[in-house]
């Protein structure tokens, strides 16, 4: 980490020197990038494009100086949770980048899971990731809010290896939503479930930054000393944090339910062709 000040909160006059060089980070996007590389197909450009997106508003959320700011502002830590649930986990869902990032590793490298799957005995189709909705929905639910309580949201402030924890939970669990929604090949919900499982994902983030900032005290005793220098209270902090959860997030939840019902209605002449519950798949794609 480039700090002026290490170990201190971090003040306005230091935030263009506090880039977050973890070398951990750093290495596995650029390792993502270069598998992702190595192993795409040149016919779907889109795609390919969606997960560079994705993991470069990762290395906004976790390398640029928002990582530092996020344990002096709530607001700044909510918009490291929305660039991570609500734009780069849709980009890598719809991206589907597995199969190319699997072709990207080393031959050996592809192997092994295979040998050792082998060795224990277990059947490739026992091996998958969740497709319920309903299951993907409610895992992600409980991750969002159980580490928005104020306990737990202040240990992950306070100690990295948690915020490292809470950051890989909710990128996980939103990756996981959104590929049942709008993944490629492997999401089983039909357009109708898609479109209520973006809706339910919304509302209840809806409901939770309502609760942030419309609270009539700080939540989080950990920005009590750390707002003022930025010209806010720990209350109006919490409030702004509630207002970036609350619209930019519902906009682009609203934005994708959109899409979806725009790819349904286009569908629907031919929808007995299509096998039951099959994957929504916005902007085409085989």
């Amino acid at each position: 980490m480039i700090l002026a000040h290490a170990g201190e909160p971090l003040q306005p006059h230091d935030v263009w020197t506090a880039w977050q060089l973890d070398p951990v980070v750093v290495l596995g996007l650029a390792v993502l990038l270069w598998l992702h590389r190595r192993g795409r197909r040149p016919d779907d450009h889109r795609r390919d494009r969606a997960f560079v997106a994705a993991v470069i508003v990762v290395a906004a959320a976790l390398v640029s100086p928002l990582e530092a700011l996020s344990g002096s502002l709530a607001s700044a830590h909510m918009v490291q949770h929305v660039l991570l649930i609500a734009v780069a986990a849709p980009l890598f869902a719809w991206s589907a980048p597995g199969p190319a990032l699997l072709r990207g590793m080393p031959a050996a490298v592809r192997r092994a899971p295979g040998r050792l799957r082998r060795r224990l005995g277990i059947r490739p189709s026992s091996w998958h990731l969740p497709t319920s909705a309903a299951g993907v929905w409610l895992l992600h639910v409980v991750v969002l809010w159980t580490w928005h309580s104020a306990a737990l949201y202040e240990l992950a402030v306070e100690q990295p290896l948690l915020h490292v924890t809470e950051h890989v939970l909710f990128l996980g669990t939103a990756v996981l939503l959104w590929r049942v929604a709008i993944g490629r090949r492997t999401a089983v919900a039909s357009y109708g479930a898609s479109v209520l499982l973006v809706f339910a994902t919304g509302m209840q983030a809806v409901l939770l930054s309502l609760l942030l900032t419309f609270a009539n005290e700080a939540w989080y005793d950990v920005y009590a000393d750390t707002t003022a220098a930025w010209g806010l209270t720990p209350l109006a902090d919490q409030q702004l944090a509630g207002a970036i959860m609350w619209i930019p997030s519902g906009a682009i939840h609203v934005g994708i339910a959109l899409a979806l019902v725009a790819a349904w209605l286009r569908t629907a002449d031919d929808a007995p062709a299509r096998p039951p519950g099959r994957a929504p798949l916005i902007g085409g794609g085989p």
